[in-house]
């Protein structure tokens, strides 16, 4: 299978968006449908470093990508447990190759104008309340949940996502 003409302007654009605003995101197999993914190190305000990765599905961009923390792998949690199941109020999904997943988006409101660069800020600002949870406990929804996502939600009108729902 290949990328059809279209899905590659695509992911022309995205490869232009993300060389400007992540630059440290490298693109891997971009021509293979089934293996396509971007990975690079994620610095959070901390100086902590963190490995990101966006797997590409071959039907993207109708199809939400996964976005996992390959390294360090698993995270874990404030009291050691390791990230790996699904868990809302930390926003993670089942483990994929062992590392955890980030819940960035629920696949029912994926809609295909959303972008790689949206999943990658996410994933960072993910990073960061991460981070905080780490030094507070509290679950990383305390930190999400407060932040509107204009135009991610097309339910909405708003734009806001639902109580308790974060990104």
């Amino acid at each position: 299978m290949n990328w059809s003409a279209a899905q590659q302007i695509r992911l022309d654009t995205e490869r232009t968006i993300l060389a400007r605003y992540f630059p440290q995101l490298e693109w891997h197999d971009p021509t293979d449908p089934d293996r396509t993914h971007v990975q690079g190190e994620i610095a959070a305000n901390s100086g902590a470093s963190y490995a990101l990765r966006l797997d590409i599905p071959a039907t993207y961009p109708a199809t939400c990508p996964a976005m996992v923390v390959p390294r360090p792998a698993p995270l874990r949690d404030h009291d050691g447990r390791p990230l790996t199941e699904p868990d809302r109020t930390m926003h993670t999904l089942a483990a994929l190759d062992d590392a955890t997943r980030i819940s960035h988006c629920h696949p029912a409101r994926w809609v295909p104008s959303n972008t790689l660069y949206l999943v990658a800020l996410k994933g960072r600002i993910w990073l960061e309340a991460y981070e905080t949870h780490l030094r507070t406990g509290e679950p990383i929804e305390t930190y999400l949940r407060r932040i509107p996502w204009p135009g991610a939600h097309p339910a909405r009108p708003t734009g806001r996502p639902h109580e308790g729902e974060g990104i």
